[in-house]
């Protein structure tokens, strides 16, 4: 039998990693920042969505996605993220729906960064939180992105609470310390998901 299984959190919190070490488990993991890249590149079904709904001021000058620039936009402007997500949403999700149905059997895993905010819970069987301590968070996003720190604060405010995500989720991974405590509390959790 099949179970899907969400993985979410936020922003730096330590979700890759955590799917990296499930995929390194042998387990499918579908991850939902791949597919809108994919489905981003010139002439795919989000690339056009966007064209559409934005235009092309939002096109570089050799006629790829603009990333930057509409994240700009959109992060100052709660409309414009609405837009956004009313046209990308549905696409990935029927995408993601397409890669689950190439697993028959066992546990399969989707990294869905606005699990919550997208409103499709109801597509996994538990969910899995990645927690982080919004001062670890906002230290971890600052070195990566190179970042001062209010505008770290304002890129994870842009999200939903990290604290409300925890308290929806079936499971929570606390990814504040190593790497092998990290992966003890995944194994710990697929364990229990298998029923060993």
């Amino acid at each position: 039998m099949k179970k899907v299984i969400g993985i979410t959190g936020g922003i730096a919190s330590g979700k890759s990693n955590v799917c990296n070490i499930i995929s390194n488990l042998g387990y499918v993991v579908i991850n939902c920042d791949k597919i809108t890249n994919d489905l981003s590149e010139i002439d795919g079904p989000i690339y056009k969505a966007i064209i559409k709904e934005f235009g092309e001021e939002y096109l570089t000058f050799d006629m790829k996605l603009d990333k930057k620039k509409l994240a700009k936009y959109i992060f100052h402007d709660n409309d414009a993220k609405e837009r956004l997500n009313s046209v990308t949403h549905p696409i990935i999700i029927d995408e993601v729906k397409r890669l689950l149905t190439l697993v028959d059997d066992g546990l399969v895993f989707v990294e869905a960064p606005l699990l919550y905010e997208a409103k499709i819970e109801d597509m996994f069987d538990k969910v899995i939180c990645v927690f982080l301590k919004k001062k670890i968070q906002v230290e971890r996003l600052m070195a990566r992105e190179g970042i001062d720190e209010d505008y770290a604060l304002a890129k994870i405010h842009s999200q939903m609470d990290l604290y409300m995500k925890k308290e929806l989720a079936d499971y929570v991974i606390d990814s504040k310390g190593s790497f092998d405590e990290t992966k003890s509390q995944v194994i710990n959790i697929i364990n229990e998901l298998k029923g060993v």
